[in-house]
């Protein structure tokens, strides 16, 4: 019998930037869950493809967590990748969003 950890791998794919990302991605979402990266092909619990919002992201993964906090559980978020993959972007939103109150809803971060 196999036991849930708690821990949830979620992937978040950010989009090509026109200025640096040239030719064909080397990783390609394949279905909800899994990612090819190169041929290979890894499973996680969920992937986000490009298309993915700030909105998207908060309810898959923001909700719950605070629903599992009220709830009595402890719950943290590990952003990990890459410089410049979106890890600042997926938790703060965008770079005015600290400074500015009027920052849309679907924009602010995690």
């Amino acid at each position: 019998a196999t036991t849930d950890s708690g821990v949830k791998v979620i992937v978040r794919m950010r989009p090509l930037r026109k200025d640096k990302d040239e030719g064909d991605p080397i990783v390609q979402k394949i279905s909800g869950d899994s990612l090819s990266i190169n041929g290979r092909t890894f499973t996680f619990d969920s992937v986000a493809d490009v298309e993915a919002t700030q909105l998207d992201i908060f309810e898959h993964v923001g909700v719950p967590l605070v629903e599992n906090c009220l709830a009595g559980f402890n719950s943290s978020v590990f952003a990990y990748g890459q410089t410049g993959s979106g890890k600042t972007y997926t938790m703060w939103g965008p770079a005015n969003s600290l400074a500015e109150e009027n920052v849309a809803k679907e924009q602010q971060g995690l």
